[in-house]
């Protein structure tokens, strides 16, 4: 009875410290949290799959599980909404649209894309026209500003 009156609470303690507000982080990352540069993309770089380095970024991020450095637990159903936009070198490009589909710019829906440049909006001035992407079977959208080497990206899964 004592060995089972132990367990019980040790499983009580350790559930109640997974559940403990002081270790719990949001499920919401906003680039405009953070001033400087170089944290908004070292954020960015370890949460998304990246297919080459980028010297700036805004983002806003969803995901039901939290972000990589604040899990105490495993992760349980996936649910996301990954919306970021990155400054590259032109030169990569191709790699970010390898696989993907290009298509028609003008029915996709920009409101996103100016909700996360707004706090440094001439930051992310453009001139060029956009070309659109999708990828079949995800729900995956890329605008991208070949001129300004400008990728916005959004990336959902509910």
């Amino acid at each position: 009875m004592k060995k089972l009156t132990l367990l019980l609470l040790l499983i009580t303690i350790g559930f109640n410290s997974c559940f403990d507000s002081s270790t719990l982080k949001s499920n919401k990352l906003d680039s405009d949290d953070y001033e400087s540069k170089t944290e908004r993309v070292e954020i960015l770089r370890n949460e998304i799959k990246s297919f080459s380095d980028f010297k700036n970024a805004e983002f806003e991020l969803f995901n039901v599980n939290g972000f990589s450095n604040s899990r105490t637990t495993l992760p349980g159903a996936s649910s996301w909404d990954y919306k970021f936009v990155i400054k590259i070198d032109s030169s990569d490009i191709k790699k970010w649209t390898e696989g993907m589909i290009k298509t028609i710019p003008e029915d996709h829906d920009d409101k996103w894309m100016k909700e996360i440049i707004e706090k440094r909006r001439m930051e992310w001035q453009t001139t060029s026209d956009p070309e659109k992407y999708t990828r079949n079977g995800d729900n995956v959208v890329m605008i991208v500003y070949r001129s300004e080497a400008i990728i916005f990206k959004r990336v959902v899964n509910l």
